[in-house]
């Protein structure tokens, strides 16, 4: 390939990156149809009063699910340790802890503040290459979407929520409003 070319299609890749970032677009399975991977990732989010909150609860539900089906060897618990709501580390390790899943099964990440963070130490700290991220339909694929950016082998899988309505039209707006426009920041300045 020319070197005009070659120039030309980075920034076009580039681009379909970025467009990715904010559609969040590609595969979505559910637990009993994915694939496998050595590593699930269970991306934290509030925890109230010591328990998971609804959606927490959800993806950590469908983790254990991937890791009951052998569809994933480990679950890595990534999240805020020190967040404004609790450690959602220490909650969501002890939910899966009570579920049976044994301590050498489970990685904990208390620095994942965000879903690019939670990727790129997953990455880099963990040395994951290939993984499925757990998280609702409006976050999975924006999860998969910055983790192949990072160069992981990344497949997005679909985790249910009890919520509210409320609680689901708040969390829609600010993943279109705010979080996919992050992404895609993310992926153009390649942080």
């Amino acid at each position: 390939m020319s070197s005009v070319a070659s120039s030309n299609a980075r920034p076009a890749g580039r681009l379909r990156s970025v467009v990715t970032g904010i559609t969040g677009t590609g595969p979505l399975h559910l637990p009993a149809d994915a694939p496998s991977a050595p590593v699930a990732i269970a991306f934290g989010a509030s925890v109230l009063g010591g328990r998971p909150g609804s959606f927490v609860e959800g993806r950590l539900e469908a983790s254990l699910q991937l890791y009951r089906l052998g569809k994933a060897e480990k679950i890595l618990v990534s999240g805020n340790q020190g967040g404004m709501s609790g450690d959602e580390i220490a909650v969501m390790t002890g939910w899966l802890l009570d579920r049976g899943v044994p301590e050498s099964a489970l990685l904990t990440d208390g620095a994942g503040l965000d879903t690019y963070l939670a990727c790129r130490r997953a990455r880099d700290e963990f040395g994951v290459e290939r993984v499925l991220l757990v998280s609702q339909f409006f976050h999975a694929r924006r999860a998969a979407a910055l983790a192949r950016h990072l160069g992981l082998d990344a497949d997005a899988v679909r985790a249910e929520c009890g919520c509210t309505r409320r609680a689901w039209v708040r969390n829609l707006a600010r993943e279109y409003l705010l979080s996919r426009p992050k992404a895609a920041l993310d992926i153009a300045r390649g942080r």
